[in-house]
This record gives structure tokens, sequence and C-alpha cells, in this order.
């Protein structure tokens, strides 16, 4: 590897990005980075822009001038605007110049003596409204001073607007300690804080907070063997590789994001009862074998292995990270499936560790039910394939699966989850409108929209929330504007019921005779082109509309043997 003040060639190409991340990662991924080592990073090629609205009252360039590396690892070059120093929060910007971020920096040493305990949240959750009414961009305020009871406060002043999120300084002060702040240097700079805690806010904003907004999360992790979960070569050293200590955090770690909702698959040039044996015999290693949710262990190409590992997750190959010891491996990777991101697994895996803490869609804001249910819910798909080869027909399996389904109708307390599945769902996504937050609690609101969330468990698991529904009346004619269906819940013969119960859900508040679905092609989301098509025995055109009023009615009237219960918001 060339040292790190030695700059690679620009990237020609996803192998040579590929080469470039790896290359920069020691840098990037410090334990505790260093502003002259980024300085000498100069990213190139073409970015996509990304704009960030600072409304501040204290100093941010220090900070911006630190980001662009860890932007140019996700594709993106960041554009700052600032308003003045303003205690105030006025927001004098002009509505003309759009923002992908809204960004409050505020010290709130400053406002000491100014409002009482209760106060000041409740300041802040006026100026988040005021905000929000000129920007549907994310809001994230990132204040420093603030001890755990105002936290709990600006958090509960964040939920009263639609796409606000507050950072958390807490653990970096108490990382850094009495080197967060730099009193002595806060007239030249601008910022109380230190040099050390503007780099490290700079990869927070960069490969967290902006990317955890504004960037698809990855599905799955799909991780390498040899000296990459561990230190040795399983064909040469048998059942006696080596679990350094650095590798056995890493592995707790993996372990961890399987518990936050990601899949993790295995990806080995091994021969599997060879590795099947490991993960048996060494029982101190913290991850085991069935905490793959999909395993490609062969003397194949790696990346046949991670096409094969992504049909079984029902993921496209674009939403995995592939980590391999290999540079050879990795770039073989870019060349083939230029979209899997890839981490280069150093002979440090505390540094590979610290890779996967920070890489750009790893990270996520908000935990909900459904990021713990994933992993269960797959396992679950081969008990489910028994009893579909045991029943007689498909409302035999159905009986023997003993199927509940939940449909609430404005369902404002999941708006996370609502948005999750708008966002993030690509094979069964009908439209692809991709709504925000701010876009759904507007639609929540509106008299002539209703929004439906779907939720599916059986004997064998509970899915969770794994369906949206948005539509909207205009006369005698209803239309689903956006239909999401999470691919954990396909396979079991209840697309059709699922979306019948969530129209006559909607429909019991919203009465229409016409039923219409809009719909759109895009490269991943044949599945819900084709059920719309077997629905309707319609052709369809590449965008468009079609009436399904008749198709829905024959569902309706079928005997299906599923539990539904429709809940309506006492509100409505």
């Amino acid at each position: 590897m060339l040292p790190p003040d030695v700059s690679p060639p620009p990237p020609t190409g996803a192998a040579d990005s590929a080469l470039t991340r790896a290359h920069w990662a020691p840098v990037l991924y410090a334990d505790r980075p260093s502003r002259l080592e980024l300085l000498k990073l100069k990213p190139s090629g073409a970015f996509a822009p990304v704009t960030i609205r600072v409304h501040r009252n204290h100093s941010f360039e220090h900070i911006a001038a630190a980001t662009p590396p860890w932007f140019a690892c996700w594709g993106r070059e960041p554009k700052f605007l600032y308003s003045d120093y303003d205690d105030s929060l006025s927001l004098a910007f002009e509505d003309a110049e759009r923002a992908d971020l809204e960004l409050i920096w505020l010290d709130l040493q400053r406002y000491a003596g100014r409002f009482e305990a209760a106060e000041l949240p409740e300041w802040l959750a006026g100026r988040f409204a005021a905000l929000r009414a000129r920007s549907d961009a994310p809001i994230v305020l990132a204040a420093i001073g603030v001890d755990d009871a105002l936290q709990e406060q600006l958090l509960a002043s964040a939920r009263g607007t639609a796409g606000v999120r507050v950072a958390d300084f807490r653990p970096l002060a108490a990382k850094l300690g009495a080197r967060f702040f730099d009193e002595r240097a806060a007239k030249l700079s601008g910022t109380r804080l230190s040099d050390a805690a503007c780099v490290q806010t700079a990869r927070e904003l960069a490969c967290h907070w902006a990317p955890g907004l504004l960037l698809p999360r990855i599905k799955a992790v799909a991780v390498d063997l040899d000296n990459s979960l561990y230190e040795g070569v399983l064909g040469e050293d048998g059942h006696a590789v080596r679990l350094t200590p650095g590798h056995e955090a890493l592995q707790r770690h993996l372990a961890g994001l399987r518990e936050r909702g990601f899949f993790l698959a295995l990806i080995s040039r091994n021969e599997e009862p060879d590795v099947r044996g490991l993960f048996e015999t060494r029982t101190d290693f913290p991850l085991r074998w069935e905490h793959f949710s999909a395993t490609a262990v062969s003397w194949g190409h790696k990346a046949d292995g991670l096409r094969a590992a992504a049909a079984t997750l029902r993921i496209g190959t674009d939403a995995m990270l592939f980590v391999d010891d290999n540079p050879g491996e990795l770039l073989a990777v870019a060349d083939a499936l230029p979209g899997v991101a890839a981490v280069h697994a150093m002979a440090d895996a505390a540094a590979t560790q610290r890779v996967l803490e920070f890489f750009p869609g790893l990270w996520s804001w908000d935990r909900t039910a459904a990021d713990a249910l994933r992993a269960n819910d797959l396992e679950a798909e081969n008990r489910r394939a028994q009893l579909a080869a045991q029943a007689v027909d498909p409302m035999d399996y159905l009986r023997r699966l003993e199927v509940r389904m939940r449909i609430e109708v404005t369902p404002r307390q999941h708006l996370a989850r609502l948005h999750e599945l708008s966002e993030k769902t690509n094979q069964f996504n009908l439209n692809l409108q991709r709504l925000s937050e701010v876009d759904l609690a507007r639609l929540l609101d509106a008299a002539d929209h209703r929004i439906a969330i779907i939720g599916l468990q059986d004997r064998l698991s509970d899915s969770g929330w794994i369906g949206l529904v948005v539509a909207q009346r205009s006369g005698d004619t209803l239309t689903v504007r956006e239909l999401t269906i999470s691919c954990r819940a396909l396979g079991r013969k209840l697309e059709d019921l699922m979306v019948a119960e969530a129209v006559r859900a909607i429909t019991s508040e919203l009465p229409a005779e016409r039923v219409v679905f809009l719909h759109r092609t895009a490269p991943r989301n044949g599945p819900a082109r084709e059920w719309l098509s077997r629905l309707t025995g319609e052709t369809l055109p590449e965008e468009g509309s079609v009436f399904a009023e008749e198709a829905l009615k024959k569902v309706a009237a079928a005997d299906y043997p599923v539990q539904v219960d429709a809940i309506h918001d006492s509100a409505q």
C-alpha cells in the first residue's frame, strides 16, 4: 500500500475508485484523524454536489474544510451556504436557493441566562417549524454544550416537526475529554471546539449525519474469511487460525450490525465442510455459522458469490458492502459489480472495524422495530418453503402458516418506517416516488389522501411493517400513488390480499368507484410491474396508469384463511 502522503492517480473506473478509497482508509478512519494528513488527500473526478445550509451562531468553516475526502467516498462534493452569526436563528436566506440538508449549528453557551430551563427546547421547536415551512430538506440540530437532560428535551422538541434529527456530541466529548474544547483558540477560530473536535465532527457530518439522511442504506455486509475475520489461512493453518483481540472485536461489531438489521453474508474461497467445521470448533468466535443469512463458499469468482448471496437475500448487489483482505479480489469485484461498495480488511482488525463504524450507509439516525426482525424473518423462509411443499394448494399453505395481517390507516406514529419503505424498497415499488418524511407528514394531514401501512406475521416469524400504500381521491376515483412491499414479504402469495385489504381500508374513509394504480419502469422494480400486469391482465407501458377495481373485487371475494385487522386513526 502506498504511504498516505503519496496520492494515487485519479480514478478512471470503479476499480480505481476502490483502490483510491483503500489507499486513503488509514487517514480517513484513523482513531484520531489528522487535519494535516487530510489536506494531502485531493478528491478528483466527477462528484454529485450536495448543498448544506448552515444556520449558525459560531464558526463552522474549520469543520467544512476537512469534509471533502469523506464526502468523496460516497461520490459527493459538499457546498456550504452560511448564515451570519445569528443567535436568533432569523433564517435570513433566499428561498430560491435550495439546500439538500439544513444544519442548525449552535453553541448553547451563548444562550446562558437568556432562557429558563424549559424555554430553550420550546424556542428551538418553533425555529424547527419555521425552517420547515420554508424548506423540505432534512434538518439536523448540532449543538455543543448539551448535558444528558437537555439532550432528551431537544429530542422531544424535534419530534414535533417532520424530518428533524438531533446530533449527539456526548460520545465525542467523552472520547476527547479535556481536548474537546479549546477556549484559548476560540477568538481566532470563532468556535470553542478544539481542532481535534472539529476534524472528528467533520467525519460525523460526512460519514454519519448527511449519508444517514441522503444516501440509501446498505442492506448487507459480505465478508471474506481468511485474514479478514481472523489471522491465518484455513487451508494452511486448519482450525488453529488465530483470533486476535482486534479480530474478536471486529466479529462482535459485525454481530452488532446483524442485530441492527443488516444481513451478513460469507464469501470465501474454501471448502464448505471445512468452513462449517471451523465455526463448529471455534466456540471462541463471536460470529457463528447461523449468523450468516447467505453463504457462498466455493472456489469460484467472488463476484459470482456476491450475486448468489444477493439473490438469496432478495436485494441488489448495489445494496452490499464487501470486506476482503485481498486487494486483487476487491478490484476484480469492483470491475464485475461496480455498484458493490468495498472495504479493504487491513492486518490491523481494529482499523477495519473503524472503517465499518464510519462507512457511509452503515449508520442510521433511527433504529426501527423492523431492524431487529429482518434476519429472523429471512431465516423463516426455509421453513415456509417446507410448508408450501407439504400443502395441497395455496390456501392450505396459508392455513398451515396461520397468517395475520394488520392494516393501519393514517399511521402517524410510524412516520420513520413509512419513509423507509418508500425510500429503500426497490423490487416491489410500483411508482418510485421516494417520498420524504416531510412529504409523508403532509400527506398524512391532507384531506384527499390516505396512507396505509401493512403489517404481517405468521406462526414462524413476525415480519413487522412491510407494506405502504399512498392513495389520493379525486371525484369518484382513488389513485394509488405509491405502493411498496418489502422483499421479505414476497413469495407467500399474499401480495394480492395485502393490497386489496389496504385499498379496502382506505376506501372505507375515501369512498370511490374506480381504483387506479400509477406505475413506471425502473431497473429493479420488475416484480412490482409483473404483479400489476398479472392482477389486471394488462400489458403495461413504460409508465402510466391502470384501473384495477374489478381485479381487487375478485381478490376481496376470495376466501383467504388470513386474519385481517384494520385500524383507523382515531383523529379521522
